[in-house]
């Protein structure tokens, strides 16, 4: 993780961390009143991942199998630094607040979790046994 940490009054040091993924969401177009519009953050990134646990479920169902579920045993145990596409330069700086953020690392850290989802290895392993 990240040795750079913004001060503590910026994150509750003693709760659960996340995000545990991201994905690229960047210049997506939306169309409000008519009109397209680019945007990105939080708000493409989160209906991205969840299409792919989609996918992923569909898979797995027409394998016979029952669905992922509960996605942290998967993500924390069986996906564990596989999967994924880590993302180590960078941070989560925002806009709204004199927070620094948290920089990108190797492996799991506070900006991007896991890294963004590799689909075409996602899909061989949630058929393993």
């Amino acid at each position: 993780m990240s040795g750079e940490m913004p001060p503590r009054s910026y994150f509750n040091a003693s709760g659960r961390a996340y995000p545990d993924v991201s994905a690229f969401a960047t210049n997506f177009e939306i169309v409000v009143n008519g009109s397209i519009l680019l945007v990105d953050g939080t708000s493409c990134s989160t209906p991205v991942f969840a299409g792919i646990v989609s996918l992923l479920n569909d898979i797995r169902l027409n394998a016979g199998k029952s669905t992922v579920g509960f996605l942290n045993p998967l993500l924390y145990q069986t996906l564990k630094d596989r999967g994924f596409i880590d993302i180590n330069a960078g941070a989560n700086i925002g806009d709204v607040s004199s927070c620094p953020g948290f920089k990108a690392t190797k492996g799991w850290d506070p900006a991007s979790g896991w890294g963004s989802p590799d689909f075409s290895v996602l899909k061989k392993l949630v058929l393993r046994p």
